[in-house]
């Protein structure tokens, strides 16, 4: 029985998407559950897997524009690993490549898997190269490399797009210094010349993060104010509570709860970066969502914590942790990204020292922290003491929010981040 593997729905406003990279080879036999390939939109890169088991034939390539509801795979379930084997198999049947791959390779149709013992055992110690994706194959054809010197991180050893885009970043030194004669200022060399830049599709999640990027710009009177923070209260207080704060919650005390925390006291201080503009109106929004802005690497996502101020602090650390883990593995939904009030991103953990974050539109408001770097301050009493400092940014939308009303906020994180028992008094 052929069943259709079809784009699923993943939020009203996506009718399409990129099919990036198919996870299974066309013909292999797949289990239910087991991811079939990765779909990019403009606002999530998530994972396909099969309702049930079955061989797959693939009917659309990899990086094809894709409808929600196409069919874009079947799965013959007559097929399925738990189905018997044939008694009998004479001669190893003949599967014909998709009509779109074989006029790209000019191959003509491979030979199927082999089926019984004797049949795989021959199969595994033949020097047969494993078979490439269309992207893989067109990078290998473009820079005339030998798939078989490229080490594959793929499934089974397959080639992946990073194998071959490491393998190229890697050979540019030694390429140019074999190439390149001394003194000599002109390179003539086709070849030389197609290692020295290498294009990549823009992935539709970058599209978009460029898009309302450009946006925000565009559309908001955006402007940045800074503090600075001591962060010596922070570190002991977490210092003399982490042991027992994991062990009984069985998750990590960060800084990044001490933030939240922060502003979600904040914007109840000043609400006005609580709010967001439609049209010729004002809304306040009386619920804080507050969204931790996530680097990936298809691009910045920034999933919502909601009711953050209804939230314990081991609450908020562990909702972050999932986050993190989904954003690994890929598995971040809209439900997960949509929405929020307010947005924090840091920095800090790249190293970064000062710089000033872009609003998350609608909001009106994004803080960003920063690394912390001990440094010489003076204290009330006038001493020259070292600290560990954070340098604060407050980027916010000017139409709404009044340079006196950024101040207050930013100096009200300060003082929470600086007495945190203040935060657990609610003071």
């Amino acid at each position: 029985m052929l069943i259709d593997v079809k784009i699923p729905e993943v939020g009203e406003s996506v009718t399409e998407g990129v099919l990036a990279v198919w996870l299974q080879e066309d013909g292999a036999t797949v289990r239910a559950g087991e991811a079939l390939f990765e779909l990019e939109t403009d606002k999530v890169t998530m994972t396909v897997p099969a309702e049930v088991g079955g061989r797959l034939q693939q009917l659309a390539a990899e990086g094809d524009v894709v409808k929600v509801g196409q069919t874009v795979a079947r799965l013959d379930t007559d097929q399925a690993a738990d189905a018997p084997e044939p008694v009998e198999a004479p001669e190893a049947p003949v599967t014909p490549k998709p009509a779109r791959e074989a006029e790209a390779t000019g191959e003509g149709p491979p030979i199927a898997a082999a089926s019984g013992p004797a049949q795989a055992a021959e199969k595994l110690a033949s020097d047969e190269p494993p078979l490439l994706s269309p992207a893989v194959r067109r990078l290998i054809e473009e820079h005339g490399l030998d798939a078989s010197t490229i080490s594959g991180t793929g499934k089974h050893g397959r080639l992946t797009k990073g194998d071959i885009l490491k393998h190229l970043e890697s050979r540019k030194p030694a390429t140019a210094l074999a190439t390149a004669p001394p003194r000599q200022v002109e390179v003539s060399s086709s070849s030389t010349d197609a290692i020295r830049e290498t294009r990549i599709r823009m992935s539709r999640l970058r599209s978009r993060i460029a898009e309302r990027l450009v946006q925000v710009q565009q559309n908001a009177a955006i402007l940045s104010t800074f503090n600075e923070v001591d962060m010596s209260a922070v570190i002991a207080f977490r210092s003399r509570h982490k042991d027992s704060f994991e062990k009984k919650f069985d998750v990590r005390l960060g800084f990044m709860s001490f933030f939240v925390k922060a502003a979600v006291d904040a914007l109840k201080t000043v609400p006005q970066l609580n709010a967001r503009i439609e049209g010729d109106e004002i809304v306040q929004q009386h619920y804080h969502d507050i969204g931790v802005a996530v680097g990936t690497e298809q691009g910045l996502v920034v999933p919502v914590i909601r009711d953050a101020d209804q939230m314990s602090f081991a609450e908020i650390e562990k909702r972050i942790g999932e986050f993190a883990v989904k954003a690994r593995e890929r598995r971040l939904g809209l439900d997960d990204l949509t929405g929020g009030s307010f947005t924090i991103s840091n920095g800090g953990i790249y190293g970064s020292l000062l710089s000033t974050p872009i609003l998350n539109p609608p909001q009106s408001g994004i803080l960003g922290m920063h690394r912390i770097q001990k440094r010489p301050v003076v204290t009330p009493d006038e001493q020259i003491v070292i600290r560990p400092m954070m340098y604060l940014a407050l980027s916010y939308d000017h139409r709404i929010v009044d340079g006196a009303q950024a101040v207050t906020f930013l100096k009200r994180i300060v003082e929470c981040v600086e007495d945190p028992e203040r935060m657990l008094l609610e003071v």
